[in-house]
């Protein structure tokens, strides 16, 4: 019996030693209550920039989101000398547009309506609470999330824990997708098309997730993998129209027209907007995984092409394709760059953000050999996103915003940096 308790001992000993123990990171969610969360956006003094975002231009004022924390207001009537104005705080802000005088946020699960009639006294006029439920705060890693409770409150941030476990625990993750991977920087995507005064709209960049058609608004519900239209002729009171399904991994929209130019990890598509609130599929193309954000001029698309870490695949490249039929979009030329992010056109001169490489500026007056047509080169810029705009090239990178006069491309000057 003693042989046999012995033997026992030694077996329950050694299974012990066998389990594996799988030792990771993941996003622990933070929660906020309702009644904090939706505390009414409040205009503040100025901060310095902390994480680049989206960028965003109308009326000589440039607007600057401080991911999941709010806007910087720039006054840039005079682009050598732009001016930190003030900064609203808006909590789990994303992304914007703006129409008129009425200025468009995605704040986490809800969309927020603050007039800026008064640039310098911007006030919260409306609020359209849970219309994005799904929707979760910007995150800078690959990690997955853990289990998320909405009845602890709004999930407004997560603080990253490693965790221990069995390899055959039955608990697992939540893993995050592609837009949860990186802090997303939100070329100038033309989204004025209203008429003058106070139904105009402003000019976002390549890497925004919201844009303004005319009297309607379109929103990436990643949550949900839908295009989400809504109809804000009435500026206060948005009306939903029929949401159009998108494939899972889509990150950012470009209007041209009366078409929606969408990025995706693994191509660019398009819809028809001919029914404004019940936009339609028309055609795409696809590419090895990886991050596209587009930007349209007459029959071309521009596409940056970017690979590593959330992006996944091993192609860093500029796609230039002809998208004169929207039902059959189709590559005309690639280009290699290093690690391309954002991008604009305007004319004959297309700006790209290449990561270290930094800002390049080249002549596209032939389209397909855009990317053989070096014209400049700024080394000292790690630039995420650009707007040119009228001769005037807006730059955000990472330590600041760069601005750049490029009335004669071959002749670029230096006009400001504000860090």
């Amino acid at each position: 019996m003693k042989k046999i308790a012995v033997l026992i001992a030694l077996i329950t000993v050694l299974s012990a030693c066998d389990k594996t123990i799988n030792k990771y990171y993941v996003y622990e969610p933070v929660y906020t209550d309702a009644e904090t969360f939706r505390t009414p956006a409040a205009f503040e003094t100025p901060r310095s920039f902390q994480n680049d975002g989206n960028i965003y231009f109308k009326d000589d004022y440039l607007f600057v989101v401080e991911p999941n924390q709010g806007i910087h207001f720039i006054d840039n009537s005079n682009p050598s000398n732009p001016v930190n104005i003030g900064f609203l705080n808006v909590m789990g802000c994303s992304g914007l547009a703006i129409k008129g005088n009425y200025l468009y946020i995605t704040a986490l699960v809800d969309m927020v309506i603050v007039d800026v009639s008064v640039i310098t006294n911007p006030v919260e006029v409306g609020r359209e609470e849970d219309i994005f439920p799904t929707a979760l705060p910007l995150t800078e890693k690959n990690y997955p999330f853990k289990e998320i409770d909405k009845s602890k409150g709004i999930v407004t941030s997560f603080k990253v824990i490693r965790v221990k476990e069995e390899a055959n625990t039955t608990s697992s993750p939540v893993w995050n997708n592609c837009f949860n991977c990186e802090t997303m920087t939100f070329s100038s995507a033309d989204a004025s098309s209203g008429s003058g005064g106070g139904s105009s709209t402003g000019t976002a960049g390549s890497f925004a997730q919201m844009t303004i058609v005319n009297d309607h608004l379109y929103v990436i519900d990643m949550g949900i993998n839908k295009l989400r239209p809504f109809n804000i002729g009435n500026p206060l009171s948005p009306q939903e129209g029929e949401a159009s399904w998108l494939s899972w991994n889509v990150e950012t929209i470009f209007p041209h027209g009366d078409y929606l130019y969408m990025g995706t990890t693994t191509g660019m598509m398009i819809y028809n907007t001919v029914d404004p609130m019940a936009p339609q599929y028309v055609g795409s193309i696809s590419h090895a995984r990886a991050c596209d954000p587009v930007v349209v001029q007459g029959n071309y698309a521009y596409v940056t092409v970017r690979s590593g870490g959330s992006c996944g695949g091993d192609i860093n490249q500029l796609d230039v394709v002809d998208v004169s039929d929207k039902s059959n979009p189709f590559l005309k030329a690639s280009f290699n760059l290093e690690n391309p992010h954002g991008l604009g056109i305007d004319g004959n001169t297309l700006f790209v953000c290449d990561g270290d490489a930094g800002l390049k500026v080249y002549d596209a007056t032939n389209p397909e050999e855009a990317g053989d047509h070096l014209i400049k080169r700024f080394k000292n810029i790690q630039a995420t996103d650009v707007i040119p705009l009228n001769g005037v090239v807006m730059v955000i990178g990472d330590d600041g915003i760069y601005q750049y006069d490029y009335s004669d491309p071959a002749n670029l000057k230096l006009l400001s940096k504000l860090r």
